[in-house]
């Protein structure tokens, strides 16, 4: 059984039934000269069936009724860290763990792909294939109109309790692929309409996927044992109310998470330039031209463009993102 942090027994058998099956992943770069690989597409989600409403029940001994069950693991917190959030405390881009030099954004589209995704001749990056976008239903077959996204933002699970993290912990949750609902791909206008923002301000524009989207945001806020606020698990529930049925259940065994010890949050460096993180984002991997354009900065002046944001070389990075010039 999965350990959940901060949750035993009931809870964490409640959470393990309720586990429910999953989205899609992300997009990027050019160079359509490969092979194809044999990798196979995953499974898809099957859809849900007959209507059940929601409901909360006392448990005893627990019950793994849903949705209820699992909303009541939720831990509401109304006054959530709001300074403090910086992209690069949580890694300077998607890690390549396996060595085997696709990075988590480039095995995420291998993952999600719905046909034979193609590989750079290197076999470092994916140039092509076919995915279908969560939160719009649509089918995609540039992987450069595509972005990988954290269903709950890295943002959002900083102000949610992330903030207290030491540094392994928030790289573990932004690259995370045990848990294949974790990140998905998307299309880039709605991961940039999305931004950070939780359920009670953005919701998916195919509203058909609010089931299995509320249903994934809660899961992995118990998981991570992240906070919600009230307006948060309120429209939670509402949007599980949309189900047609429980969400088609799949009990895995997911790696315990062992959160790491709190950051220093009065720590200093030595002053000097911060390590070249090379060519390891794009605009893609932002949520806000300001974001974006405080990691260019960070690095601009003992660097330059390392990691090609400024195509027209005005010092503007990514700015067709919101809040850009």
């Amino acid at each position: 059984m999965p350990h959940f942090p901060g949750r035993t027994g009931a809870a964490a058998l409640a959470l393990t039934a309720l586990l429910g099956a999953g989205c899609a992943a992300g997009g990027e770069d050019p160079d359509p000269t490969t092979t194809a690989p044999t990798t196979s597409a995953p499974a898809t989600t099957s859809a849900p069936a007959t209507t059940s409403a929601p409901t909360t029940t006392t448990r005893e001994p627990p019950d793994t009724s849903w949705p209820g069950s699992v909303l009541d693991l939720l831990v509401v917190e109304d006054t959530p860290r709001t300074g403090g959030y910086d992209r690069d405390d949580w890694g300077g881009g998607w890690s390549d763990d396996d060595g085997d030099c696709l990075n988590t954004r480039h095995e995420v589209l291998m993952a999600e792909a719905t046909a034979s995704p193609v590989l750079r001749n290197d076999g470092c990056l994916v140039t092509s294939g076919q995915w279908l976008a969560a939160f719009t239903g649509s089918t995609v077959d540039d992987p450069r109109a595509l972005d990988i996204d954290h269903l709950v933002p890295l943002a959002n699970a900083h102000r949610s309790g992330g903030w207290a993290w030491d540094g392994a912990t928030k790289r573990r949750y932004a690259n995370d692929q045990a848990d294949p609902r974790h990140l998905m791909a998307v299309t880039a206008s709605a991961n940039r309409s999305k931004g950070d923002r939780g359920p009670e301000a953005w919701r998916p524009p195919d509203r058909s996927y609010w089931c299995t989207y509320a249903d994934t945001w809660a899961d992995i806020k118990v998981r991570w044992a992240l906070t919600v606020t009230s307006a948060e698990l309120a429209a939670l529930h509402q949007m599980l109310e949309t189900c047609q049925g429980d969400p088609q259940p799949m009990v895995v065994a997911l790696p315990e998470i062992t959160l790491g010890d709190p950051i220093d949050l009065d720590g200093t460096t030595d002053g000097g330039p911060p390590p070249n993180p090379g060519d390891v984002r794009n605009c893609g991997d932002f949520d806000s031209y300001p974001e974006a354009k405080a990691w260019f900065d960070r690095f601009f002046t003992a660097y330059g463009d390392v990691a090609r944001l400024d195509g027209d070389g005005d010092g503007e990075p990514c700015e067709s993102l919101p809040g850009g010039p």
